[in-house]
């Protein structure tokens, strides 16, 4: 049984340090996302956010995401909106990543949020 060559263990080296560095940049892409979700869900588990108008859940957004570092997306370009009994929250956004050179990582990060509200 032979053994994988020198040339094969660079290639897998090469490999290797390629996706760690994508991992490392891409890791705190996805925290922050998670961090908004986490705001944007606390914000809709209080039961005062029907009685709020858009520029209140806004400002009140805004400062979940000052306290929580959030700097890909900000409240003013969320997607608020209430209609007929239904609070609406959305985002669509993009964080590019530079990787090496010219080669950059692009994450697409798209959610919507419904609360039925009185």
């Amino acid at each position: 049984m032979r053994g994988v060559s020198v040339a094969g263990w660079m290639v897998i080296i090469v490999l290797a340090v390629v996706l760690g560095t994508a991992a490392l940049r891409v890791i705190p892409a996805y925290m922050e996302y998670s961090t908004i979700k986490t705001a944007i869900n606390g914000l809709l588990a209080d039961s005062k956010v029907g009685l709020q108008s858009e520029n209140e859940i806004r400002a009140t957004l805004d400062k979940r995401f000052n306290v929580n570092n959030v700097n890909a997306i900000s409240a003013r370009e969320l997607m608020i909106s209430k209609d007929s009994g239904l609070l609406y929250i959305g985002f669509d956004y993009e964080v590019r990543e530079p990787l090496f050179g010219n080669v950059d990582l692009i994450l697409s990060f798209k959610q919507d949020f419904e609360k039925h509200i009185r």
